[in-house]
């Protein structure tokens, strides 16, 4: 059976940091924000970022890993607001979360604008990324490093996905950012805004009929860890 359409393309911005550290002030604990659990690249990524900080400072800076969206109340969207306001120091998130607030991320939610990683590299290491990098920073938290989050995956519970059509009337949970509804409406699928912490129960109880997620930091860890996430050889979320 054939793989499903390529829908999107996200980066993740990573190891984001919001606040000055004074050379001579440290605080006893400093926040990192995060969507997803510890599992999986972005959970594991931020631990060992999190260590190597404690280590190389002499440990001064410790940083806490808030997993599953615990400092933005269920909220992803207003991740980076809560990054400027300093009730997160650092966070890993992604673009698709940042984009409500930072309208020039939405370059990469642009559906089938990028062929390869190749042009997406040149994108983000070129002009186009320092610039969203200076618009970040002029709305108060500083960009550190960009992190490539993979292109998006569509799984369903009810038919595989190969045109447009197939789409109709399904019922695909998407992020709470305006164009990713406003693309799958294009298409002809009912998009449905659930937060990542209550995703997993809505795939559980059928309220939705399918996703669309990154297939090597989403899907696969919650597949390897036990998640009620399974992907049929046709491609499908059964």
């Amino acid at each position: 059976m054939k793989k499903l359409s390529i829908l999107f393309m996200v980066f993740g911005m990573a190891l984001i940091l919001s606040t000055q550290v004074s050379a001579a002030t440290y605080k006893p604990e400093y926040k990192m924000s995060l969507v997803v659990g510890p599992k999986g690249p972005w959970g594991e990524a931020a631990v060992k970022f999190a260590d190597l900080v404690r280590e190389r400072t002499g440990g001064k800076i410790n940083i806490k890993c808030y997993f599953a969206g615990q400092l933005f109340a269920g909220m992803q969207t207003n991740e980076f607001l809560i990054t400027r306001q300093g009730i997160a120091d650092f966070a890993i998130g992604s673009t698709i979360n940042w984009s409500p607030t930072i309208k020039e991320l939405n370059l990469f939610s642009l559906p089938f604008f990028f062929p390869g990683y190749k042009q997406l590299d040149a994108v983000k290491a070129g002009e186009p990324g320092k610039k969203i990098y200076k618009i970040i920073e002029e709305k108060g938290v500083v960009g550190l490093a960009w992190g490539e989050n993979g292109f998006r995956e569509l799984t369903n519970s009810k038919r595989p996905v190969r045109k447009p059509e197939d789409l109709e009337g399904l019922k695909v949970r998407v992020v709470g950012s305006p164009i990713f509804i406003d693309i799958f409406r294009a298409l002809g699928a009912n998009p449905v805004s659930i937060n990542w912490a209550e995703a997993l129960t809505a795939f559980q109880q059928g309220t939705v009929d399918g996703q669309e997620n990154p297939i090597v930091s989403v899907i696969t860890p919650y597949i390897n860890y036990g998640s009620s996430i399974r992907i049929s050889p046709s491609g499908t979320m059964p």
